[in-house]
């Protein structure tokens, strides 16, 4: 048997393997990270004080004491998921009904496009310390700079939604007599919504970051001011144990957009929105 067909042989049960597999083949890339991680634990020393990376199993325990045996995580967990969902919330109120305009009225397009393209190369979250100036340390800065930065994606969702719309369908259903508001209500906002639902799963973890990035900066409580007052005592246990929450946080939030899009969205396919 020559290499090629081995291969070939090989790469069959591996695909047959995957079929009937139930283990989910993806979860092997955290594991790698695992791996990697704990390797760097073992690699990496420090010179003083306690390790700078510490080991798996170190960040477990102390993410168990954190969750389950202290509970001191939860003031901080839900001081950031409030954040999260204001602002988020915010973005999705105000962008999918300025992006569904702007995709179907070429004036307000015209108006909204050189303003959207300036500021969307730009990092936000620049602003934030201006921000601070102007609105003090509370919510108020937290909640706006969250906002903007979701609002983008959210508002492209809704526009490219509308520019995918097919003119022929809404050609049909002006010869059938459909007036504007049902060619939007029937044929445009469907159409739209796989596209609002992929700008909305963009901008979740867009509003994590940037809420966990505003806790570093100025906070007296969520995750990153968990993460940044354990820093500053050099518990490092407790600044990985950080991040790995914010990653839980991350995939909770996906895996319920997209069973949500599965269940609301089950007739539509996948969709890329270009910016």
């Amino acid at each position: 048997m020559s290499v090629q067909s081995r291969g070939e042989a090989w790469f069959s049960r591996l695909n047959d393997w995957a079929e009937q597999t139930t283990f989910p083949i993806g979860y092997l890339s955290i594991l790698g990270l695992l791996v990697l991680w704990q390797l760097g634990a073992l690699l990496v020393t420090s010179s003083f004080g306690p390790p700078l990376i510490p080991r798996v199993e170190v960040v477990a325990v102390q993410l168990y004491t954190m969750l389950v045996t202290e509970g001191t995580a939860y003031s901080d967990i839900f001081a950031t998921l409030f954040r999260v969902f204001v602002g988020f919330t915010a973005a999705i109120v105000v962008g999918i009904p300025i992006g569904l305009w702007m995709g179907s009225d070429d004036r307000v397009e015209f108006v909204l496009d050189p303003l959207i393209s300036t500021l969307y190369p730009i990092p936000r979250i620049a602003f934030y310390p201006l921000l601070l100036a102007i609105l003090g340390l509370g919510h108020a800065p937290k909640l706006v700079i969250i906002f903007i930065e979701s609002l983008i994606p959210i508002l492209l969702g809704s526009y490219y939604g509308v520019q995918s719309v097919s003119k022929l369908h809404i050609w049909s259903g002006k010869n059938f007599g459909a007036s504007r508001t049902q060619i939007f209500r029937d044929i445009v906002l469907p159409a739209s919504l796989p596209y609002i639902f992929s700008g909305i799963r963009m901008a979740m973890p867009i509003a994590l970051i940037v809420t966990v990035v505003t806790e570093l900066v100025a906070s007296s409580q969520g995750i990153g001011y968990l993460i940044i007052r354990a820093q500053g005592s050099f518990e490092y246990e407790t600044v990985f144990a950080g991040v790995v929450l914010i990653s839980i946080l991350g995939i909770v939030f996906d895996q319920i957009l997209a069973r949500l899009r599965e269940r609301l969205l089950f007739w539509a396919g996948d969709v890329s929105i270009d910016m």
